[in-house]
Formats: C-alpha cells, structure tokens, sequence
C-alpha cells in the first residue's frame, strides 16, 4: 500500500515535537540499580512522541538494547489509532537502530496492515538497470542531487553510503543532511565521525556509517533543517510550509556562498517532491523556485519490500517476479528510456529506486556489508550471552575516546550464539562487544 500523506504528516509531527526537553515532562520511569522500571499507577503514560526523547536517553545511558526494551513495555497502553501510529513510528525507528530489519518491517507493516490482492504487469518493452549507472549518468552535469529515505530504513542509508566514492569522482564535495544538528555537535567535520548528540537518526549505525565514509572521501557535512521558529497556525499546511521554505533557503544560500558546488541533500520522505499536488509545497519544489536550479530529485522510499510478500504493493511484487532484482535498480522503457515512478509524475520525482529483498547472509542484513571485504570472526563460545543480545562493533579508537557517546559501526540482535562472521572495511580497527541490556561483555576476535 503506498504510504499515505497521514504517514508524511506523522512524521512531520514527530519533528516538531521529537525534541522536547526530557525535564519538562513527568515520565513513569525511574532510575533503580542501573535499571528502570514502569509505575504506571502512580505516573501517567506519556503521549507516543514523547518516546523518542526518553529513548535517546536511554541509549546514552544504558544502550539501544535497553532502549527499545523500555519502549515495547508501553505498546499495550496505546489504543488511539493516531497514538498507536506513532508508537508504531517509535518502534519502526529504534528496531532499525539496534539492526533488528525484521522488527522495523513488522512495525511498519501495522501502520497499513491491508494485504495487497491487486496484480500488475510490466509492459514488455520495460527493462531493469543497476540504479547506480543510471544515477551517476544522470547526476554527472546536475548540481544538485537530492535523495529522499524512510527513516527507519537502513538500507537507503547504506545504497548512499555505496554512492558517495562515485559522487566525488563527478566533484561533488557537500553531503548536505536533514538530520545533522550543527549547533549540537559543531565538530563533525573535524573530528571526522558522529557521536549520539549529532542528530536525530545518525545515531542509527548505517547513518553514521554513510558519514564516516563522506568524510573519509573528502566530503563536507552540513545540515539545513534547522527551522527554530515557532508556528502556532492551525491552518492546514501553514506549519509544513514554513520548516520547507527555511530548509530550501538554507539550501539556496549556500550555493550563493558557494555558487560553483556541487551537492548531495539526504532528506527525509516527500521533502523532495518537485511540484506540489496539494497544498503543501516541498523543499525540493521551493528550492527549485527561489534558485532557478532544477535538482535531480530520487525516490528510494516507493519500491521496497514489506514485513511479507502479502503486503507489498503491486508495482514491487511485479518487478520482483519479472526482473528478479538482486541490485537497487531502476525500470525504464527500453525505447524512450523513460523512467516507470509508481504515483508521481515526472514532473515530481526524476528516479524511483527498486531495493531488492533483503537476505541475511551472516545474521544480519546484507546491504550493511555492501562493498566490504575484512573478514572477522566472532567467538561466542566464552562469552555469557543469550538469543536476542545485541552484537555490536565499534570502531576502535572512537569507543575507546567517547565510550557510551560513540556510534556502532554495527550491531544487530543475536539469533544464535554460535561464532559470527563479519564482513567489514579494512581501514579501521574494530573493539567488538555484546550489549546485554543492563551490561556488555568484550568477545574475542579471530580472522
């Protein structure tokens, strides 16, 4: 089922409200031998936004695999389909982060939880292509490229993080993100990787992967979505409108800074549509008016796969059964080399991406490891761990500098506990532990 505007709405409501100052609120948590507990008799239960503030600070305090088992305490107490939406947003968002994929599908899937009955064929004259060759053909005399990503998708993280090496070859030097808070962590750039206060989602691994990998290349990070006045209106898309019009002018003003760069804008969802069906007018589209400059614009939330076969939309269910896609592609006419974009016009959207279905190789999914080679071996057998543990690596030097405020280069919950096997970049040193909870345990490494 394609993703309903309410779903862009929610998530616009979760940016305005997601950060929140944890002191203002009377939250039913407590702090008990490095633990916390619910007292749902005595303390409310708080509104299903308000959760993504107290698990940030769970993770800095006590990890993600405690974090998201607080969270899953509440899911019984939200019966309102909007609180109950959001909760779903909530779990959606931190499930990715601990690198449960299974878990943020199932999530997402209770958002829209028709199963899908309607077919669909491609005409004969459409074929499938590797969406890298045709996106970096595309981009090549483009200044400025803008993707789009569901924020609970790793995996659109990781095929930009693939991307960037070829960007740099075409002269592009900016990533420009959404989710970067400058004024939280003014030291990105220098320091060359994220911690927890830089953003919103470059907590979640992939995200500071992509990153690290920019910076490594030679890229400068920047963030435009820092809207800081207040909008009370209650007229519709009043509120929307300003928070795209200042990340398009945010957008804008640096290339008059800087009128010969070349940019990448990771944004989040719709931001990215060029003209508006509705009222509500994208950064993409508003950018596109106060600068003259028609960004090339790609969509890599339409065409993925879902929690099952069942719920996919038709469009993804028939290129998987004609085209057998292994590789994010893109579906054009084989004559015109027109591009197929399930519900936008061309007008809108330039390039719609088709992610293939997810496989787990070794335990976790494989697009994480997309391009890497280093292979380590994890040795379980002395460590005291359980099913449902996360295994996460940090790199080596940036754990050992900022402890609990370092990012994982991966993790992801343990279906087994027998030895893992690692498929990571050869640059760094890795310092491997499992998350239990409450305590971690360093394992053993071996090539």
């Amino acid at each position: 089922m394609y993703i309903s505007i309410k779903f862009y709405l929610a998530v616009i409501l979760f940016a305005m409200f997601s950060h929140c100052s944890l002191a203002k609120h009377n939250f039913p948590f407590e702090k008990n031998n490095s633990n916390y507990q619910i007292h749902n008799d005595s303390v409310r239960v708080p509104k299903a936004y308000e959760l993504f503030t107290i698990a940030d600070s769970l993770i800095k305090m006590h990890g993600y695999k405690k974090a998201v088992e607080f969270l899953t305490n509440y899911e019984k107490y939200y019966s309102d389909p909007m609180e109950k939406g959001m909760f779903n947003q909530v779990m959606m968002t931190y499930q990715s982060y601990k690198g449960d994929t299974k878990a943020a599908l199932k999530y997402e899937s209770q958002l829209s939880p028709n199963k899908q009955t309607e077919d669909y064929s491609f005409p004969e004259n459409f074929m499938a292509t590797p969406a890298s060759t045709v996106i970096m053909n595309l981009s090549a005399n483009k200044q400025v490229v803008m993707f789009n990503e569901a924020h609970h998708r790793p995996q659109h993280r990781a095929f930009i993080r693939s991307l960037l090496k070829d960007f740099y070859s075409l002269g592009f030097r900016t990533l420009l993100v959404e989710a970067y808070f400058e004024n939280e962590d003014s030291l990105l750039n220098d320091r060359g990787y994220p911690l927890q206060k830089t953003g919103s989602y470059t907590k979640e691994p992939a995200f500071g992967q992509m990153l690290r990998e920019a910076k490594n290349l030679g890229f400068t990070i920047a963030s435009y979505d820092n809207d800081t006045t207040t909008c009370n209106s209650t007229e519709p898309f009043v509120c929307n409108n300003q928070r795209e019009k200042v990340a398009a002018e945010n957008i804008f003003n640096f290339i008059k800074t800087n009128p010969n760069a070349k940019i990448l804008v990771a944004a989040g969802y719709a931001h990215i549509i060029k003209k508006s069906d509705d009222g509500w007018i994208k950064m993409a589209e508003q950018f596109k008016n106060i600068s003259g400059i028609n960004p090339l614009s790609i969509d890599l939330v339409g065409m993925a796969e879902r929690s099952s076969a069942e719920y996919e939309n038709k469009f993804y269910k028939a290129a998987m059964e004609k085209y057998n896609i292994i590789v994010p592609s893109v579906i054009l006419n084989n004559e015109t080399k027109e591009v197929f974009l399930r519900n936008y016009s061309q007008e809108q959207i330039d390039l719609q991406i088709v992610f293939p279905r997810t496989k787990y190789t070794n335990g976790y999914s494989d697009w994480l490891s997309e391009g890497y080679k280093k292979e380590i071996k994890v040795n379980l057998t002395k460590t005291s761990c359980k099913v449902g543990d996360l295994l996460q690596v940090y790199i080596k030097n940036e754990v050992e500098k900022y402890s609990n405020q370092a990012v994982p280069f991966l993790q992801y919950p343990l279906n087994d506990i027998k030895q893992q096997k690692l498929l990571l970049p050869e640059n760094y040193t890795y310092s491997i532990v499992v998350d239990h909870g409450v305590t971690k345990s360093t394992v053993k490494v071996t090539k």
